[in-house]
């Protein structure tokens, strides 16, 4: 009786959650038609003889009624990744892993100076975020440059690729990160760097690769940043040293892992991501549409399916997904 009492609450607590990402996603649209339908209401006792109070009894439920049903429509017709199902036909994609979302509780727990995901890694080693990273590990054992994309900015790539160069670093491997998207540079800025010179000046001499290195102070992992861009049209793509430093790095790390801009946004991560030896396609739980994953995988098709794989980041307390077990 008190598991199914236990189970039963939980339940409530997941839906009750879920309604609550669905209203923040489309509160706009819920308001956008109550406004439309009251207005025609106003509209009409304006124009004709309408009653006031007629017009509101009918107009009112209208436009709360009208309002939720076309917002209910448009989450239900929100096609994202929720579990391995909800890719549907596409089943046939390698899920590599998940990764729970880093909660505010979570984060509280560790040192005030330490309350990002490179701190729950440092110091939380045994917690489901650290787990998740670990287990991605034995997905990439035989890979030796892993390039890290997403479909859209924001989606949570460029924490992913510096939680697994971290995590394999940690477990002893001799690993190297490179910031390959020019544009955001957020591992750069998370790192709290700013270099003079980066990856792409790094290109220009990749026999000199090691002049660019840095060393995180946590964890000892070494990474090449990216510079502030001085011309919004040098890009990695056409870099010609690119493919000979790849060769540099594969000789002197175990593991090479490039952090790459969006696939769907930018022309160089697709082409910078088709360089490595595994394309890692990390999504948003929740977040992502099927959709911009099909497109995603397909940026990607001049490597084979096989050589892909999907990470699903950001998945909520009490789901699971995969090996990712409910918390």
């Amino acid at each position: 009786m008190v598991r199914r009492h236990r189970r039963s609450g939980s339940r409530r607590w997941l839906l009750l959650g879920r309604l609550q990402r669905a209203w923040g996603r489309q509160w706009l649209v819920f308001a956008g038609v109550a406004v439309a339908i009251a207005a025609a209401g106003v509209l009409a006792v304006t124009l004709g003889d309408a009653d006031w109070l007629e017009t509101l009894t009918f107009f009112g439920p209208a436009a709360l009624l009208g309002g939720l049903g076309v917002a209910g429509l448009r989450e239900l017709g929100r096609n994202t990744i929720t579990s391995v199902s909800s890719l549907g036909r596409y089943r046939d994609y390698a899920v590599l892993g998940a990764a729970p979302v880093l909660t505010k509780r979570a984060l509280r727990e560790l040192p005030p100076d330490q309350r990002t995901p490179l701190g729950c890694l440092a110091f939380q080693p045994s917690s489901p975020f650290s787990t998740a990273f670990r287990d991605l590990q034995g997905a990439l054992a035989s890979e030796q440059i892993v390039a890290f994309i997403s479909a859209f900015p924001r989606e949570g790539a460029s924490t992913a690729a510096l939680c697994a160069a971290a995590s394999a670093t940690q477990q002893g491997k001799r690993v190297i990160l490179l910031d390959c998207d020019l544009r955001t540079r957020t591992f750069t800025a998370a790192l709290e760097h700013e270099p003079v010179a980066g990856v792409l000046e790094a290109t220009v001499e990749p026999d000199k690769w090691r002049d660019f290195v840095d060393e995180e102070v946590e964890t000892g992992l070494h990474f090449i940043p990216a510079a502030r861009a001085t011309s919004a049209w040098r890009g990695l793509a056409g870099a010609a040293g690119l493919p000979l430093m790849m060769d540099r790095l594969r000789d002197a790390y175990d593991l090479v892992i490039l952090d790459c801009p969006p696939a769907l946004t930018s022309a160089d991560g697709p082409v910078v991501a088709r360089m490595a030896d595994k394309c890692v396609v990390v999504v948003a739980w929740d977040e992502t549409p099927v959709s911009a994953l099909r497109d995603t995988m397909r940026s990607l098709r001049a490597r084979a399916r096989t050589s892909t794989g999907i990470f699903v980041n950001r998945v909520p307390p009490g789901y699971r997904f995969g090996r990712l077990r409910p918390t």
